[in-house]
């Protein structure tokens, strides 16, 4: 856990146990009998509080292990003054926020000593002014500092302002500052003062570190540019960052909700209208510049980032990228998974009329290919325009070689396989299932000029996002009719190639039928074809004289089932020191798998496919 974010959870349930302590105190005090009592020994409690706390939090900075609890608490209270930019700090105001007991003053005032000692705090006594106390009494009327300890720790050198050597720390450092403002309990970080100018407010202490290393750094920041480059207030600009570090799993905190927004960034309710107005209304340079826009096009509920904000933020790298960076920054920046297939080509072992149509789509998207389109277009009654991309709709039962024929694809063309599931577009988030699925085709739009070649795009699951569509008369269907309204229109413009796979076609709305120029069935194979996969998946020259793949090609598994019992094989007989493949065991777990089968599916031949009604 982070220094800031663990220091601010220990002043904030510190502040609610020492709340209901001096409750249940003043409780017993107003009993009549036994009352004396009962105090001494909640005084007791009294000192342990602190301590209960602190157990309480897990993850410890490895700094403060050895630090006392009295000196951490102290720590966080001080941290927390000076968050709320007050630069005049006296000992006796933090002290006061932790002590119960006035006995037990001498305790936290020692503390002070400890952190200073450990450069922690640094410690100023007031001009002018007389002390009659000695230390540690003394350090009550003094003035408190976070020392160079402190900001080694935040990773700041000596003058608290180390350069940013790159976007992502940078992008960091100010998620860490949201999240400190998100566990505050608005005691810091809201702005409660209607008159001030929300326009050129700059909030003092930690963000105002964040500003000067900012301004002694030579690296391209473009998060932090974008907000000279357009103007922005702090807030305007931590409303983007923000936003992207949702979109990217960064930030926990709904920043698509204005309400929510206004609520972190201000207290009260006319400093929160004022916010909002700040934030949202048509004529802040968030809107004037499209750096955010409302979901489901209908703005006010939910807003989300712009493609031209998403850009900005993150910058495009100088120069070409690697193909590892490129792979790390599609896994990293978007929702796809990202590998680069290498098959045989006579690892696809489909049904002859399939196999032609899969060739056929081969042809189409290489250059001749292209090209001869092109031509037949043109002499059309209508005119079609350019060529479009390639759309393809794979359903059959398990194991018959949907991922394999789309990667396949992607292999043959020499091209990226971006693979996304189901899972990951679909959220319990009010409207983020529908912001995902935007996020899919403008992703891809955008890699396809840093692959430089339009890449294969594999959607597994699809009946889960193009299902049928409801009557509406819930939030879930409207979900659902939301998202696949907006694959819809994705499809009609697709340029690309996009393989979509299911086991259940019937399970699909029938308005999809016609966005793909490819809707083809993989059945399970023939015994010709189940002949062709075994002798394609087994390690032919280590098999065992006693082998007869025509034995095994009547068991009737699929592809996908030959490669399990083959892998299962492999490994069996590693364990056992053996070097080639028998028949026995080869049919032992053949039979295993077909029984796995009847259990899951009762006969492969008992689950049902719509037939194509295109």
């Amino acid at each position: 856990m982070h220094l800031v974010q663990y220091l601010m959870c220990v002043t904030t349930r510190h502040k609610k146990a020492r709340d209901a302590y001096l409750e249940d105190l003043q409780q017993l005090r107003d009993t009549e009998k036994t009352a004396r009592k009962k105090v001494l020994q909640n005084s007791k409690y009294e000192n342990e509080l602190l301590l209960n706390v602190i157990d309480s939090i897990r993850d410890r900075p490895v700094r403060l292990k050895l630090m006392s609890y009295h000196a951490i608490g102290m720590l966080a209270y001080i941290l927390k003054a000076k968050m709320a930019t007050d630069p005049c700090i006296e000992g006796y105001e933090i002290v006061d926020k932790l002590v119960c007991n006035p006995e037990r003053t001498i305790d936290y005032v020692k503390a002070l000593g400890e952190l200073a000692d450990e450069g922690w705090i640094r410690i100023f006594e007031r001009q002018g002014m007389a002390f009659t106390d000695q230390p540690p009494f003394c350090w009550l009327q003094s003035y408190l500092d976070l020392g160079d300890t402190f900001h080694l720790e935040m990773g700041e050198i000596q003058n608290s302002c180390n350069p940013f050597t790159t976007n992502d720390a940078y992008l960091d450092t100010v998620f860490s500052y949201l999240h400190s403002m998100i566990q505050d309990d608005g005691t810091v970080y809201r702005v409660n003062e209607p008159e001030i100018d929300l326009a050129t407010l700059q909030p003092e202490g930690w963000f105002r570190r964040i500003v000067q290393r900012v301004d002694i750094s030579t690296s391209p920041l473009p998060a932090a540019e974008v907000q000279k480059k357009y103007s922005l207030s702090v807030y305007q600009q931590l409303l983007l960052i923000g936003l992207l570090g949702m979109r990217e799993g960064d930030v926990r905190y709904d920043f698509s909700a204005p309400s929510d927004v206004t609520f972190l960034f201000a207290q009260g309710r006319i400093c929160r209208k004022r916010m909002k107005d700040h934030l949202f209304d048509k004529k802040s340079p968030l809107m004037r510049h499209r750096l955010i826009e409302g979901t489901n096009g209908k703005f006010g509920e939910s807003v989300q980032l712009t493609q031209n904000a998403i850009a900005a933020l993150i910058g495009k790298p100088k120069g070409k990228s690697t193909t590892q960076e490129l792979k790390t920054r599609v896994k990293k920046h978007t929702l796809f998974d990202v590998e680069t297939p290498k098959m045989k080509t006579d690892s696809l072992q489909l049904p002859p009329p399939v196999m032609e149509a899969i060739k056929s789509l081969l042809f189409s998207e290489s250059l001749k290919g292209k090209q001869i389109r092109k031509g037949w277009q043109s002499s059309l009654p209508t005119a079609w325009g350019s060529p479009t991309g390639s759309t393809v709709l794979l359903y059959g039962p398990p194991g018959t070689g949907k991922t394999l024929t789309a990667q396949y694809l992607a292999s043959e063309l020499k091209r990226p396989l971006l693979k996304i599931d189901a899972a990951r577009v679909l959220s319990c988030w009010v409207g983020e299932s529908e912001q995902n699925v935007r996020r899919i085709f403008e992703d891809y739009f955008d890699l396809n000029k840093e692959f430089g070649n339009a890449p294969v795009l594999l959607l597994n699951e699809a009946d889960q996002l193009l299902g049928a569509r409801g009557a509406g008369s819930n939030a879930i269907d409207r979900m659902n009719n939301n998202m696949q309204n907006l694959f819809l229109e994705g499809l009609e413009q697709f340029s690309g190639i996009l393989v979509a796979t299911t086991n259940r076609r019937d399970l699909l709305d029938e308005a999809f039928s016609r966005r793909f120029t490819y809707k083809l069935e993989l059945p399970p194979p023939d015994r010709n074809i189940r002949i062709a996969l075994w002798k394609s998946i087994l390690p032919m020259k280590r098999l065992a004289s006693d082998v007869d793949i025509s034995q095994l090609a009547e068991m009737g598994l699929t592809g996908g089932e030959i490669r399990l019992v083959v892998e299962r094989a492999v490994r069996l007989l590693a364990f056992r020191g053996i070097i080639t493949i028998d028949n026995k065991t080869l049919t032992d777990i053949a039979k295993e798998e077909l029984t796995s089968r009847m259990k899951r599916y009762g006969g492969m031949n008992k689950i049902g496919f719509a037939a194509d009604r295109s």
